[in-house]
């Protein structure tokens, strides 16, 4: 079994997000073989990380490594990935995010998978205009190929005053316009492995993004194969030889 797309949902719909509050939350359903969910959170107002915590039915999610970029110049703002992968509960679930009390204006988006093990995430790329403008173009994500195919998703704050289509390769998930800047996420169309592109397709503007991908944790618990000369084998990495 591969990585596949299972839910998607976010914090505020229309164009007014989360201020001068100490948490926001909202609804996510998760299938009963939901094994990773992705929540994005972004600041509109600051460069500045202002997501302090992030839970799902109470069950915490952990701030992914290096998944957090804030862009100044004219147009700051900051985008965050939280990420858990065993142990999530299924059904109607509310995702919570802690955040700082201020004025700044937040929004979130979760992307939830199914899998056959438990996921991880990997491949991890964070990109900043800082001051200038940036193409808003799709990025490489690169999932090291481990024998099943992964899934790529990308969060972004943008600069642009009007939400940015996906790429050829991606699929919209969740946005918001606020007015003078917006966030989106995408996700890629497709599963696949190794590096393949996820994002956007718009004219470059400040912004500020970060992309990863979602695999099989190798050898995970319902991943076993096989006992083959007296090892057991990874069913994932087995079919994947034989398929070669």
């Amino acid at each position: 079994m591969a990585v596949a797309h299972d839910a998607i949902s976010e914090s505020h719909t229309g164009t007014t997000g989360s201020a001068s509050e100490a948490s926001f939350g909202w609804t996510h359903t998760l299938a009963a073989g939901a094994k990773g969910l992705v929540v994005a959170v972004a600041n509109f107002s600051a460069n500045a990380d202002t997501s302090s915590a992030v839970d799902v039915g109470g069950t915490p999610l952990a701030a992914v490594t290096g998944g957090g970029i804030g862009c100044g110049g004219s147009e700051p703002g900051y985008i965050k990935a939280w990420f858990l992968g065993s142990g999530l509960p299924t059904g109607a679930q509310t995702i919570t995010v802690t955040r700082t009390n201020n004025t700044d204006i937040m929004w979130a988006a979760g992307w939830s998978v199914t899998a056959l093990t438990n996921t991880e995430y990997t491949g991890v790329a964070t990109l900043s205009s800082g001051a200038g403008t940036t193409s808003q173009t799709e990025v490489n994500v690169d999932d090291g190929s481990p024998g099943t195919n992964s899934l790529r998703y990308a969060a972004m704050y943008s600069g642009l005053v009007s939400v940015p289509s996906p790429g050829a390769n991606s699929s919209g998930a969740n946005s918001i316009d606020v007015g003078g800047n917006c966030a989106v996420c995408v996700r890629e169309t497709v599963a696949g492995q190794g590096a393949r592109p996820v994002g956007w397709s718009a004219a470059a503007d400040e912004l500020a993004r970060v992309v990863l991908a979602i695999r099989e944790v190798a050898g995970g618990a319902a991943d076993k194969g096989p006992l083959i000369g007296g090892r057991l084998v990874n069913r994932s990495r087995l079919l994947g030889r034989l398929a070669a």
